[in-house]
């Protein structure tokens, strides 16, 4: 029978890649997860000679792991954690009100933090180390709940062990966070301009975007391992999303693009105090906790507009983000939340 509290993910921070941590020696975050899919993998090497007519001996080859996890989107230390480690570099901000950690993309590939991943899957424990993000995806929809998905890769999987008891405190993970998950209704997006409750475009129906960090798995390996060695490290960084406007997008409202401007090629120059694209997310607290992501060079690709039946005409597009080079960034993003990580910055040390 399915034993629904005997499924749970952490996150616990590793000093040393690929080497399991301790209760002593890092914390452990628990994540409100909607699903996962962690598994291992290798490849088969297979033994081939002129005497016989098939293969007649295999070793098993390189070891690793990969996986996504799906929840939405909370303020809480899973969620922040993640996030961090698709910038690398945690400026704390103790004195704002809520506190904040403003999230800048790191130019030393040593920065980014490196995990061990627990999985409870009902019977046993299953623990995956040296798991780094790969990518995340951030998704914004009317009547929904703003959803996350995070992917990491990493070393092989270690033996399965007994499960934990998240919430009974001593070496286990603690209790689910008790701050709830943003929503729809406080999702503010704005163009060429700061967003805020009071100033955000009425046309956005939907946004998603997604970072893309492009891990390069081959250069992880070394002769001797048969895992990966060193984290696979980032290549091209990659931001792309798109928009769904509620409009055929005739007539501007508050510097949104029409459908003439974007047909006709259309990119943004801003800054990361008046950005191209701007995404601001708030819960119901007073003042409110917040998570904004400032996107301040964005080119658009061509629109979609079209007629069906009686309903009615929506405009859509992708966009990319490019490199800034006034700002030096391509995204930045602040967290608004009081005792994120204890109250300090995040780093990538246990």
């Amino acid at each position: 029978m399915t034993a629904l509290t005997n499924r749970y993910v952490t996150l616990q921070k590793e000093s040393a890649y690929g080497t399991e941590p301790t209760a002593a020696t890092a914390k452990l975050f628990l994540g409100e997860v909607d699903d996962e899919s962690f598994s291992q993998n290798f490849d088969l090497l297979t033994r081939q000679d002129i005497s016989r007519y098939g293969a007649s001996k295999s070793v098993q080859g390189l070891t690793y792991s990969e996986g996504d996890v799906n929840l939405p989107l909370q303020l809480d230390d899973f969620n922040s954690f993640c996030l961090f480690s698709a910038f690398g570099v945690d400026t704390y901000a103790g004195g704002a009100t809520p506190k904040s950690h403003t999230l800048t993309e790191a130019t030393d590939d040593s920065l980014f933090p490196s995990f061990c991943i627990r999985v409870g899957r009902e019977d046993k424990e299953h623990t995956y180390c040296g798991m780094v993000l790969n990518s995340l995806s951030l998704q914004a929809n009317i009547n929904e709940y703003v959803m996350m998905t995070y992917s990491f890769l990493g070393c092989g999987e270690s033996a399965v062990s007994a499960l934990s008891t998240p919430g009974d405190g001593g070496t286990d993970p603690p209790a689910f966070s008790t701050v709830d998950a943003l929503h729809f209704a406080k999702a503010f997006v704005r163009f060429e301009d700061a967003a805020s409750s009071s100033n955000f475009s009425s046309l956005v129906k939907s946004i998603s975007l997604e970072i893309n960090m492009n891990r390069d798995q081959d250069n992880a390996s070394s002769l001797g391992k048969s895992t990966y060695a060193v984290a696979p490290p980032p290549t091209m960084r990659e931001i792309t999303g798109s928009i769904e406007f509620n409009t055929d997008g005739a007539a501007a409202v508050d510097n949104s693009p029409t459908y003439d401007e974007l047909r006709g090629f259309l990119l943004h120059n801003g800054t990361n105090a008046a950005p191209a694209i701007m995404i601001r997310l708030e819960d119901g607290a007073t003042p409110a906790n917040y998570f904004e992501i400032m996107l301040p060079k964005v080119v658009y690709e061509a629109p979609e507009l079209n007629v069906s039946g009686r309903d009615t005409s929506t405009l859509s597009v992708s966009f990319v983000v490019l490199f800034d080079e006034t700002e030096g960034n391509m995204a930045k993003a602040v967290i608004g939340m009081d005792g994120i990580n204890g109250n300090a910055q995040m780093t990538k040390a246990a």
